[in-house]
């Protein structure tokens, strides 16, 4: 997104002084045309005065004007609390960051002994560009006797998308536990991914895109901010399938997060919130799906039908 607009430039443009050479030079006019400054030395008293009183304090305020002011005055080129104006004005609020959540799976090494695994016990991932990922069980669980494996929620001990990591990462107990002979964080193992803090540039997509909800009608614009109102999940992540997939009235959106893998029990969540408590239009069945992760392209004597994603198979006629 472009934001380095010029607001130094649009003033000079209008004529304004912007500075400290500029200033001084239209002072210096200014007491030239008077004739009443005859010691016109830079190291003379009254310029050094002037330089204090006048000049700085003067820079000061139109720094003050282009790097705070006039930039934070449009959504384009705010930052900080300023865009959190702009939300609030329009009804939304920053999203803040928040932690993964999700079921390692833990295996035992003997199926007919019982085994408690507690609350708290840490599930790590290798050294990633020097850093360990860490999950913790939210609660005790008891693996009884008969059962050889079970899952158990656990929920990361920090926040973030960077630790929404594929099947397979988090397989390390730093401390063992008796009867316990791996751990395993599965396929659609994410219940609810982390996120980061929405960023400023996030926040501002969500703004835009509330002026396309002034009509009364559920449009792409009112489900995509459904949509993105749920954590991991930015407006540009967000793609709709229209022409009645599934029949008369249907849609279907397909979700990216950010950083990593999308679960099914996180999509079966956001499904739940448009359709089940309600926040989608008279008559219409809209659903999520996870993006398709392959595609299949047909090839002909004259076309070649691609899209664009990452290419798993291809299949000739």
């Amino acid at each position: 997104m472009q934001n380095n607009i010029d607001f130094k430039k649009i003033l000079r443009e209008s004529g304004m002084p912007v500075d400290e050479q500029t200033v001084r030079d239209t002072l210096q006019q200014a007491a030239d045309d008077e004739k009443l400054v005859t010691n016109t030395s830079r190291m003379s008293p009254f310029w050094r005065l002037i330089q204090l009183l006048v000049i700085t304090p003067y820079t000061w305020i139109v720094d003050a004007l282009t790097n705070n002011v006039l930039r934070n005055l449009f959504l384009m080129t705010a930052v900080g609390p300023f865009v959190d104006l702009f939300a609030a004005a329009l009804k939304l609020a920053r999203k803040e960051a928040t932690r993964a959540a999700g079921k390692i799976t833990f295996t035992k090494s003997a199926p007919d002994n019982s085994v408690t695994v507690p609350a708290g016990t840490l599930i790590q991932t290798e050294r990633i560009n020097g850093i360990i990922y860490t999950v913790t069980t939210t609660e005790q669980v008891i693996i009884p006797a008969g059962t050889q494996s079970a899952l158990i929620d656990a929920t990361a001990t920090d926040s973030g998308a960077a630790f929404n990591l594929a099947p397979g990462y988090y397989q390390i107990l730093p401390k063992a536990i008796d009867g316990i002979a791996s751990v395993r964080n599965g396929d659609d193992w994410l219940t609810t991914p982390g996120a980061d803090r929405e960023s400023d540039d996030e926040l501002k997509d969500r703004c835009r895109n509330q002026f396309n909800l002034a009509g009364s009608y559920h449009t792409d614009a009112v489900y995509r901010s459904l949509i993105a109102a749920q954590a991991g999940l930015t407006i540009d992540r967000i793609f709709f399938l229209h022409d009645a997939p599934r029949g008369p009235g249907t849609a279907n959106a397909y979700l990216l997060l950010d950083t990593g893998v999308i679960s099914q029990p996180y999509i079966d969540s956001v499904n739940d919130y448009i359709m089940t408590q309600g926040h989608h239009g008279h008559g219409d069945d809209m659903r999520c799906f996870a993006m398709p992760e392959t595609v299949t392209i047909w090839r002909s004597r004259c076309m070649l039908k691609t899209f664009p994603i990452s290419v798993a198979t291809i299949s000739t006629p």
